[in-house]
């Protein structure tokens, strides 16, 4: 049997500031067939080149056009693989004046996204967002949480987004989830409604 290959990346920041994000969201992109991997990302980089953009120049659901990502998501749509999502209202830690530390709240974040899924024999490629040091502390975190039951297998990876079509894939989900939270935006459920028949759970976490 293959590996299942997930690809991971968060919207919205772990952080606590004034400026910070009101949700924080993590999603991944789950398949099942290696080769429905490889023939998406083959089709994302000839949608670049559609657009006559450079080969590294990276899809960001907070940095490219609104017609950009809709179209982008209607030609990911048409491949076979599931999505998984968690968020947390960071209002909720607010209100109970329970802050945690960032890098805290993304480790478990990023944990209760995989316990989620039905993983067996997983590659994983993350979004390497941060210093070898932290990568590398939450590569063993999720390590030990995840793999508690002995017969669950990781290989975690952290992968650069703009050398990573399937990382940017999870980036634009992300970013479409965010979006639906946001019930005052008035594409709040323009992105999410094109990928929805891809949405295999999505779950609010809150602490404990």
């Amino acid at each position: 049997m293959s590996k299942q290959l997930i690809f991971v990346d968060d919207s919205g920041d772990p952080g606590f500031k004034k400026v910070s994000s009101t949700n924080f969201v993590m999603a991944a992109a789950l398949f099942i067939d290696p080769e429905v991997a490889f023939l998406l990302s083959e089709r994302i980089s000839e949608y670049r080149r559609s657009l006559g953009w450079r080969n590294d120049y990276e899809f960001k659901f907070a940095k490219i056009r609104k017609d950009i990502i809709v179209e982008l998501l209607k030609i990911v749509s048409e491949y076979d693989f599931q999505i998984y999502a968690t968020y947390v209202d960071k209002s909720s830690f607010r209100e109970t004046a329970q802050i945690i530390d960032k890098e805290k709240l993304y480790n478990w974040t990023i944990k209760e996204l995989l316990l989620m899924i039905p993983i067996k024999e997983a590659k994983i490629e993350i979004d390497g967002r941060s210093s070898k040091e932290n990568m590398k502390s939450t590569a063993t975190y999720l390590r030990k949480e995840i793999n508690k039951n002995k017969d669950k297998k990781l290989q975690i990876k952290f992968e650069d987004s703009d050398k990573d079509n399937l990382i940017q894939l999870a980036d634009l989900i992300a970013g479409s989830i965010n979006r639906s939270l946001s019930a005052d935006k008035t594409d709040s459920k323009v992105y999410i409604d094109i990928i929805k028949s891809k949405i295999a759970g999505i779950r609010r976490i809150d602490q404990r």
